[in-house]
């Protein structure tokens, strides 16, 4: 079998939770530039098994020309699983998560896997992650962005309106706000304002609510087209998008983004380079 391939640039390894416990993988890019006087930007990554090399070339193919893209050098770091699966799906769908989901608790849903290790995940992550980078590379703290795709992308939101300073910006493709839009919904709601203007980017694909032109006709086309209907993911995108500008007042930057022709597995790769250049450039007046 062929040896263990990284990322020219970039570093793995596993990191366990205070007291023990199944560790995470953590995956790190650092620019070879100096560091600015502040420290690096930096971008945390959920799912990273899944998105992290497209992450690290989209920002190093951006920050050869920050002029020309308004991409800067920045530190990744990706959180994912000790795996060679590109998802960890048990296990993320505990840490993404506060609870069961609506669907969950539909008579006759399926068996779920468990539910709950939010509050645990963010600690780590504040607690032990973030110490860890910053002893490997200078951060600046008060530019860290949070990004998270699908469930992830919940979660990314679910920080935002009920741990608001965790992050400075924060970006949510495909969110699954179905999963427990109310408690959303109450978190943004009851959010307490800022100390620092907040920067979020939800994006989510065209094809999302409804059916792409070649799902036409498959054997489980009306199935499909009734889940998507039913978690109406743009909208509800949408909604948030809108309900969040108003909340977190008119000193954030909120945009939102409906990406054409791309659905739930293509949308990541398509909103990163316009979603990380909104996060890290530092003019006030970007569109």
């Amino acid at each position: 079998m062929p040896s263990e391939v990284t990322l020219p640039g970039t570093r793995v390894f596993d990191l366990a939770p205070p007291g023990g416990g199944e560790p995470w993988r953590i995956f790190l890019a650092v620019p070879e530039a100096p560091a600015p006087a502040g420290g690096f930007p930096s971008i945390f990554m959920l799912d990273a098994n899944a998105g992290f090399a497209t992450l690290v070339e989209t920002l190093r193919r951006g920050a050869m020309r920050p002029a020309a893209t308004g991409i800067v050098p920045a530190v990744l770091v990706g959180i994912g699983y000790p795996t060679e699966t590109l998802y960890e799906r048990a296990r993320r769908t505990y840490d993404y998560s506060p609870g069961p989901s609506s669907e969950a608790r539909v008579p006759g849903a399926d068996d779920q896997p468990p539910t709950g290790g939010r509050d645990r995940l963010l600690a780590f992550i504040e607690q032990e992650l973030k110490p860890t980078i910053a002893g490997i590379a200078p951060l600046d703290p008060a530019r860290q962005t949070l990004l998270g795709h699908s469930l992830a992308g919940f979660f990314a939101l679910d920080v935002l309106t009920r741990n608001t300073s965790a992050f400075r910006s924060y970006i949510a493709v495909s969110p699954s706000i179905w999963w427990d839009e109310a408690r959303l919904n109450a978190g943004l709601a009851a959010i307490a304002p800022p100390a620092a203007p907040v920067r979020l980017v939800i994006a989510v694909g065209e094809w999302e609510q409804a059916l792409a032109p070649w799902q036409q006709g498959r054997p489980d086309s009306a199935e499909l087209a009734a889940r998507r209907s039913r978690r109406a993911m743009v909208d509800r995108a949408r909604l948030f998008a809108e309900r969040a500008a108003i909340v977190l007042g008119t000193e954030a930057r909120v945009r939102f983004d409906m990406l054409p022709e791309e659905d739930h597995a293509s949308v990541l790769p398509a909103a990163m380079s316009r979603a990380i250049r909104f996060v890290l450039r530092e003019d006030e007046d970007q569109p």
